[in-house]
């Protein structure tokens, strides 16, 4: 009777030794991270295409919306998300790190024939009587500016880079008074009334108000209008395994034939998208418009690092 008992004791011991073996994995989780516009957090926009890419790694869905870009940057750098569907200000400020903590997967792309529908401009109140951008060189110590977001790429960024190749490289300093605005539409209404001399903002928003009569040609001056602005890339942990990082691609590069409905929900929350149809891989010269227009990499590099 002692030899069976002792075989069940040591089958027990064997397998209570060896359970973890037999016991399910847990599931890996994947966080995706964007960033707030207005009052929409812009969480629904982007499930559908992480549901995706949840699935191609085999791992459970977190989504993450952050307040700001500048805390979505700030939460890229301390490794909180794994992929980010950010703006390309929030990247190029990324990139700007010794040892950048994200590497871009895939950008929408816009049709060439309708890149000018994302572009940024330069808008003079009339009681300013700034007439021309070298008007605007000459004295900018008397004007004041406002743009239309501190970490927005058509209401800051390509403004600015614009500003520094004519020499006026920190508005801060240069101007007479300079203020952040949480939107475009305010930044307009700002040299619509007067309050401000000249307004940097999307295109996109001028164009609105004259379209739906709220705004007449001559009410301001456009002073400048840029070409067509790249638009800002899904980015991933540039940590996380070639292999995975392959995977995340594919899905994003497949998506206008598996999951259409995935791209139309992102343009449905980034308008300047609107006319985009498919994903395409982000090369190293994608944003190189952008740096040419600071006319120099140093001055690039000059006016990113205002933002640091």
């Amino acid at each position: 009777m002692k030899k069976p008992f002792l075989l069940l004791f040591l089958l027990f011991i064997l397998v209570a030794t060896n359970a973890h073996a037999f016991a399910p994995k847990p599931k890996k989780q994947l966080t995706v991270a964007t960033y707030t516009y207005g009052d929409n957090d812009r969480l629904a926009n982007i499930q559908p295409i992480a549901l995706q890419m949840a699935k191609a790694l085999r791992a459970e869905l977190r989504l993450k919306s952050y307040p700001t870009v500048g805390e979505l940057v700030e939460a890229m750098r301390r490794g909180e998300a794994d992929v980010a569907v950010m703006n390309t200000f929030g990247y190029l400020l990324l990139q700007t790190d010794p040892n950048p903590s994200v590497v871009p997967l895939a950008a929408l792309e816009v049709p060439a024939d309708a890149m000018d529908a994302y572009t940024s401009c330069l808008i003079a109140s009339k009681a300013s009587g700034i007439a021309s951008v070298e008007q605007l060189q000459q004295k900018p110590q008397t004007l004041s500016l406002v743009f239309a977001g501190k970490h927005s790429t058509s209401g800051n960024l390509i403004p600015r880079l614009y500003l520094s190749s004519l020499g006026i490289h920190n508005p801060e300093e240069q101007f007479g008074q300079v203020d952040f605005l949480n939107s475009h539409s305010t930044a307009l209404q700002e040299v619509i009334s007067g309050s401000s001399d000249v307004a940097a903002l999307g295109t996109g928003e001028y164009e609105k108000q004259l379209l739906n009569g709220n705004l007449k040609a001559g009410d301001v001056t456009v002073l400048w209008e840029s070409g067509g602005i790249p638009q800002g890339p899904v980015v991933c942990k540039a940590t996380m395994p070639a292999k995975q990082q392959k995977k995340l691609l594919k899905v994003l590069l497949l998506a206008h034939e598996k999951n259409p409905d995935a791209i139309v929900q992102l343009k449905r929350a980034w308008t300047e998208a609107w006319e985009a149809d498919h994903f395409e891989p982000v090369s190293e010269s994608y944003y190189s418009s952008i740096i040419n227009l600071a006319g120099s990499r140093e001055n690039f590099r000059k006016v990113l690092e205002q933002h640091l």
